[in-house]
């Protein structure tokens, strides 16, 4: 009885997390780079407030940070840790730059430790950051992540694509996360990267 209620009650805990950070990922997709303002990142922050890990201002630019994490179930060594994460910069009264991060924590890379997905989106990608596109996947061949930079001007499809998630990387038992490749447009660089973050990643 006893062991059968503490499988509920984590199995509760796992999906209020699973809810949690796709309800957060649902909200900061509204927030619309070069045009929510000030006032639409207040709401995303109160919504969310029991996840705000920091608010912070750096030569003129707001920056709040969000985390969920499956802290308990990291806590009693039934899954290594796991995050989403989240930031929105507002810059003039705008917000000029959101991103996200997945992450599970992955010892066997020795050069970055942990299997992810990240996202940036921006007003206009910077041009130290960009190639000269809108939608870009700048990971490079043989890393245990997925990076994917775009700007206001990538189309609703490609934007969908970026902010595509799937959240059973902070609760699924053993392996790293299952990153969606639909978005890579680049069919060379979505040949390369398939192998890898197949094999690599997904379990």
């Amino acid at each position: 009885m006893v062991a059968g209620a503490g499988v509920l009650t984590l199995s509760c805990y796992a999906f209020f997390i699973r809810v949690q950070a796709e309800s957060l990922l649902k909200d900061l997709t509204t927030i619309t780079v070069g045009s929510s303002t000030e006032s639409d990142v207040e709401q995303l922050t109160r919504k969310h407030s029991w996840y705000l890990v920091s608010r912070e201002y750096n030569d003129g630019v707001a920056i709040t940070t969000f985390k969920v994490d499956n802290r308990w179930l990291s806590a009693l060594r039934i899954e290594p840790v796991a995050l989403f994460g989240a930031a929105v910069y507002v810059k003039n009264g705008r917000a000029s730059h959101i991103g996200a991060w997945l992450m599970r924590s992955m010892d066997i890379f020795p050069t970055f430790g942990a299997s992810a997905g990240m996202v940036d989106e921006y007003t206009e990608l910077p041009k130290y950051l960009s190639r000269g596109a809108h939608y870009e996947f700048p990971t490079p061949i043989g890393e245990p992540y997925l990076r994917v930079r775009l700007d206001s001007h990538a189309s609703a499809v490609q934007r969908g694509h970026a902010f595509a998630f799937s959240f059973s990387c902070l609760i699924k038992p053993g392996g790293g996360c299952d990153f969606s490749l639909a978005g890579l447009e680049n069919r060379p660089a979505r040949d390369r990267l398939v192998g890898f973050v197949q094999s690599a990643l997904s379990k």
